[in-house]
């Protein structure tokens, strides 16, 4: 894509390390979604810096996995001498009588910063003429320290992550244990590029990634599937919870009545066949099956995030799609789910 470098950002993104690789993944998805451009300048362990001309508050509004976005001051090694003689000279883009407060996260331990380093690294700058202010500063400047490097910026906006867990599978009027955390429903709403119009979850279970999809924009719509009386009634209770504009029907999955071509992104996580009626001959034909209806139902050139205990790349590529990416999250030792994001 071309770029207009007069609108272009460094921004850095403060990742959550809950998962190693969907956050990055989830970042680039929210940007091309609204076409926005980006080019990631570096990448480090939960760290990313980017030149982009998003919207930060848009972004801010959507992600999950992200901690912090800052305007970059100064990348410099981790060692607390050299970091402490860049801030003598680094401009934090302070106006006369701002007030600041430095804050350092130190990421798995890199480095060998002390606990006393945030307070020598405040004093640089108040030394500056810099007035402190650790309650209510007009600034927040945050160092973090990972592997060889220190990312120096200014905070522009903190994620709200509190939300997700307000809404937490056990605070919603129908619960079943199992389901994805709010946080990762998020995140592979968010993978899947939807900005409006219909979300498809044909196995909606308690409707989390829906309610995730519905509360990102009113121009979202949501609609799920599920064969199983008991889950329909629940996710419409969930989605009703939480106002979200919905229409969830009791439907076989593998022969929805839904349109073809007709939904601009489809994401769900599989039923995992212990407590759940499976309507085929086995496993592997039911998501066969189930892959086939969804390609069927999207339209083309969209976005599918189909979440399973078993890696999905070969039957996914069968129905038609064209894969993108796929991510293991270990849940437990018996237990990974694969996250692949395909195109149709």
């Amino acid at each position: 894509m071309s770029m207009d470098d007069s609108k272009m950002r460094r921004l850095v993104f403060e990742l959550s390390g809950e998962h190693e690789t969907l956050p990055k993944s989830e970042i680039i998805a929210c940007i091309e979604a609204y076409g926005w451009h980006y080019d990631i300048i570096k990448s480090y362990d939960q760290v990313i810096i980017m030149d982009t001309d998003s919207d930060v508050n848009a972004l801010a509004d959507r992600l999950a996995l992200t901690h912090n976005i800052l305007e970059i001051i100064l990348d410099c090694k981790n060692d607390a001498e050299d970091i402490l003689k860049e801030a003598q000279t680094a401009d934090i883009k302070l106006k006369e009588g701002e007030t600041f407060v430095v804050r350092v996260n130190r990421i798995k331990n890199y480095g060998s910063i002390t606990a006393d380093f945030e307070r020598k690294l405040g004093a640089v700058f108040w030394h500056r003429g810099y007035p402190v202010n650790l309650t209510q500063p007009d600034a927040v400047l945050r160092a973090l320290i990972t592997e060889d490097r220190c990312i120096f910026g200014r905070l522009i906006r903190a994620i709200d992550r509190a939300q997700y867990d307000e809404r937490a599978p056990l605070k919603k009027p129908f619960f079943l244990p199992g389901v994805l955390m709010p946080r990762i429903s998020r995140a592979v709403v968010n993978m899947s590029r939807i900005t409006e119009g219909w979300m498809l979850d044909p196995f909606s279970g308690t409707g989390g990634t829906l309610v995730e999809a519905g509360l990102i924009s009113h121009d979202i719509k949501v609609v799920g599937c599920d064969i199983q009386k008991k889950m329909v009634y629940g996710t419409r209770k969930n989605l009703r919870h939480y106002g979200t504009n919905y229409h969830v029907i009791k439907e076989d999955s593998l022969n929805m009545g839904i349109k073809t071509g007709s939904v601009d992104a489809i994401v769900t996580d599989f039923p995992y066949g212990v407590s759940t009626p499976i309507a085929a001959e086995s496993l592997e034909v039911f998501y066969r099956n189930a892959l086939r209806e969804m390609y069927r139902a999207l339209k083309e050139g969209r976005y599918t995030v189909v979440i399973c205990k078993e890696p999905m790349e070969k039957l996914l590529k069968e129905a038609g799609f064209i894969v993108i990416e796929t991510h293991a999250q270990r849940i437990h030792k018996s237990l990974t789910r694969y996250i692949s994001l395909a195109k149709k």
